[in-house]
């Protein structure tokens, strides 16, 4: 099963705190940024930015990012099921250690997506 992380960003002086979703897919990495804390997902739908692929490297890592990009830490961590994934729209289950849900990405205009969750009761 490929794998997901979700890390929380905290960039010091270069912005403000965000999250990184990312999901493994082949070799990289895809990766999106999202302004909102996980906690906050389930509740509306959420502007978020694709990023460049990042390396697989970040799945397990946590600390400071060169260039003075601030620092990463590991929020959210588990596996996904690819449910759909046409051009522009990718639906995944996720299911991690304290999320479990469908989470929907839908691409708007370039670098522009949206994210809706939808968390499974436990």
């Amino acid at each position: 099963m490929p794998r997901f992380i979700i890390h929380k960003h905290c960039r010091g002086d270069a912005g403000p705190v965000h999250w990184d979703l990312m999901l493994e897919v082949g070799s990289v990495l895809a990766t999106w940024q999202v302004p909102n804390s996980p906690l906050d997902w389930d509740r509306t739908e959420i502007l978020c930015r694709r990023l460049f692929d990042h390396r697989l490297v970040y799945l397990t890592y946590e600390g400071p990012i060169g260039n003075g990009r601030g620092e990463v830490a590991l929020v959210e961590a588990g596996t996904y099921e690819r449910m759909k994934e046409v051009e522009g729209i990718w639906t995944v289950v996720l299911s991690g250690r304290t999320m479990q849900g469908v989470l929907t990405l839908r691409q708007q205009e370039g670098a522009e997506w949206t994210l809706q969750f939808k968390g499974e009761s436990m």
